[in-house]
Formats: structure tokens, sequence, C-alpha cells
């Protein structure tokens, strides 16, 4: 019997760091106002789906989420699939453009334990500042990334 790979990554009452980035490594956001909307989307379909969103940070060309699933795990692809088709829409109806945005589906990777999640988070964290978007000391300013304070 062939194995699902959404029984592999997905579990209930897990969280989950999802990703992407532009196709040919191209920016998914040119103008300060897509980012606005592409966040905007986001929450819209979190309150959709009923996730909880713990972090993410979106730079020039590719985003990261950190999401707590409860019970109903499927909810995820569903909402990424809706969210991601709402996005390009609206970029290639505002650009002109045709065609794929992203490089390809989303990534998402089932984070297993405090360790891993910490991890993850960190790793977030660190990507403005090694992208030279903002100094190691002003890593909090950075407008497009956000960490929950209490994480469940």
């Amino acid at each position: 019997m062939k194995k699902n790979r959404n029984n592999t990554i997905y579990k209930p009452n897990s969280y989950y760091h999802i990703y992407n980035r532009g196709n040919h490594k191209k920016n998914i956001f040119l103008q300060e106002k897509d980012y606005k909307v592409f966040r905007g989307l986001m929450y819209k379909y979190l309150r959709k789906y009923k996730i909880l969103l713990v972090a993410y940070c979106y730079l020039p060309n590719h985003y990261h989420f950190v999401f707590k699933c409860a019970d109903y795990w499927q909810v995820i692809p569903k909402l990424m699939g809706a969210f991601m088709t709402s996005y390009v829409m609206y970029f290639n109806r505002k650009y002109s453009k045709v065609g794929h945005l992203f490089q390809g589906p989303f990534g998402v990777r089932r984070i297993v334990g405090n360790k891993d999640l910490h991890g993850v988070i960190a790793y977030l964290r660190r990507n403005p500042v090694e992208a030279g978007l903002v100094s190691e000391e002003n890593v909090d300013s950075y407008q497009w990334l956000h960490i929950r304070k209490q994480i469940p």
C-alpha cells in the first residue's frame, strides 16, 4: 500500500514551517503595498480556516510562516491554496503579468518538539539580517517579521 505524503507531514495539534519563494528566485513583493496585501490576505484566510499564526517573515523574494493547527490538519493545504491563488491574482493583475509567481507548491515541514520550534523561529529572525535588510541589533524593527509573544 502506498503511503500518503500528507499522513507523514500532517499530524493533529502540531506546528508547521511553511515557505515558498518566487519563480526563478524573483521578487514576490515589488512595493510596500504588496507586503500589506499579502499580510491582509494571510490574516483573512487564517481566520477563515481557524489556524493559529505563530510567526511570519517576508523577504522580497520569499516568505516563511509558522502555524499551529488543531485537529483538522487538512485545512493547511486548503488555506495555502486559497491564499496563494488570491495573492497571485492580485500580483498578476497589478503588474500585468501572467503565469506562475512562485517556484512551485509551498514547502511544509512539521516541527517536532520545542527545540525544533525555537530553532525555526530563530531561523526566521536571522533571515532579514542575512539578507542585509536590517542589522542584528535592529531585527525587531523589521516590519515584515512577526513572532507571537506567547507561543502556545
